[in-house]
């Protein structure tokens, strides 16, 4: 009986792995566009997109922006409709040097998504963005210096 019983709850402890797993990949939801370097002494900001086709509750969500030895954490609420884009603003007391990584957390902690450390020290309306939206081969490719569209499609 004590090896079924040993069977059973190792079965069980990878069935339950392989269903965290897959959780993960899951998530629909992605640092689409970021803005760390904002002008006229403006807010930095953080935009996210769904991907998926269904829409995603951000009740617990957590933005961090990690900008040495600065870090920023923006908690999320609300949700995102399928294939739409949210932007959240930081504190207007923030000041980054323009030199950061971005990181999303789900509810329970989990990072969906982190940008590579990007540097931007132009104070401009440039921004970091995916091109196209949603692209995330997690890589630095990923994201292109380019004209900032907060809350809209980096493609025009």
């Amino acid at each position: 009986m004590k090896l079924k019983s040993g069977i059973g709850i190792k079965a069980l402890l990878v069935f339950s792995g392989l269903l965290a797993i897959c959780g993960l990949c899951m998530c629909d939801v992605v640092i689409n566009e970021f803005e760390l370097s904002p002008p006229d002494n403006g807010t930095v900001w953080v935009e996210i997109y769904n991907t998926g086709d269904a829409a995603v509750d951000l009740t617990g969500w957590m933005i961090n922006i990690v900008d040495k030895p600065w870090e920023g954490p923006i908690p999320l609420k609300g949700s995102i409709e399928p294939k739409g884009f949210l932007a959240f603003d930081g504190q207007e007391s923030w000041v980054a040097t323009g030199n950061g990584t971005v990181f999303l957390y789900d509810a329970t902690g989990v990072e969906v998504d982190k940008t590579s450390q990007q540097s931007d020290d132009s104070y401009s309306d440039f921004t970091y963005g995916r091109i196209p939206d949603g692209k995330k081969t997690d890589t630095r490719a990923d994201f292109a210096f380019m004209m900032a569209s907060k809350g809209r499609s980096n493609v025009r």
